[in-house]
């Protein structure tokens, strides 16, 4: 039986709705999370993780929204569930986070809402929409706090220009159950905690740890451009995280990023691609 031709394959991306090839394709992974969810994780609170190594927060609305408010708050209800479902987590030396084993399927059964989420370039409702939010955040924490990033997705679209962003474009996570985890591993001879908390208007969220490890993380932008391709503007970078030590410091790479950009970029900061450049032709 020969499979479908790609012209079929568009033509039913097309007449079915994303939430229900979602909800097909999902189906067998959330029956078995229900059936066998995973055992509790370990929990901590800050008497014995008295250092902040790192934190961060980030606001549940922005000035620059592209959905309606029920979406909206359908969002925060999600990132509010998602936040305490990760709160007092610790992970022992050598042990693995999974979002999708800590937060588990985003369904209605388990008290998330549909909430805005982004497929095939445009802007959908989706159980569970907004936590990558959450995600964003979570990652964020795990370069900071030298954790080693096991998997990671980047996004595929950059909504908004840079008004009051703090973080290099590329610096977040998008997750989608089962499919796209985000993973991290704590490297570190002690535990550590995850600590993610909401009010009414942010975000807040830090690691800690039992004491002052010694080191300090940054992340830098190498390679910035925004260039028109195939009729569209997108925005590249590749991110480097830099561990500093004492009076000495260790460059590694962290990841290389291309989203399609869905504002509008003026002219003079657009760069031709390479081709262009080179006069078209080879």
């Amino acid at each position: 039986m020969t499979s479908p031709s790609p012209t079929l394959r568009a033509l039913a991306r097309r007449l079915v709705p994303f939430s229900i090839r979602a909800g097909l394709r999902r189906l067998p992974a959330v029956a078995m999370a229900l059936l066998r969810p995973p055992p509790p994780p370990e929990r901590g609170d800050t008497t014995h993780f008295p250092h902040a190594h790192c934190e961060r927060s980030s606001p549940l609305r922005r000035e620059i929204t592209i959905y309606e408010e029920a979406l909206q708050q359908a969002k925060e209800h999600n990132v509010r569930l998602g936040a305490s479902r990760i709160h007092g987590l610790v992970l022992a030396p050598g042990e693995t986070f999974s979002w999708h084993t800590v937060v588990g399927p985003p369904i209605r059964l388990r008290g998330f809402r549909p909430g805005p989420e982004l497929h095939d370039g445009s802007l959908s409702e989706g159980p569970g929409g907004g936590l990558c939010q959450v995600a964003n955040l979570l990652y964020w924490l795990a370069i900071h706090a030298g954790l080693e990033v096991v998997e990671r997705h980047r996004h595929d679209l950059d909504l908004f220009p840079d008004h009051e962003r703090t973080a290099p474009f590329g610096c977040g996570a998008t997750v989608f159950f089962p499919f796209r985890d985000l993973r991290f591993r704590n490297p570190h001879p002690w535990p550590v905690m995850l600590e993610v908390r909401v009010d009414a208007t942010h975000v807040h969220g830090a690691v800690r740890m039992p004491e002052n490890p010694g080191f300090r993380c940054e992340v830098l932008e190498v390679a910035h451009r925004f260039v028109r391709r195939d009729g569209s503007v997108w925005r590249e970078n590749r991110l480097v995280r830099r561990t500093h030590t004492g009076g000495s410091f260790r460059d590694d790479p962290l990841s290389e990023n291309h989203a399609r950009v869905a504002y509008v970029v003026p002219e003079h900061q657009l760069e031709l691609p390479e081709s262009a450049a080179a006069g078209g032709t080879s």
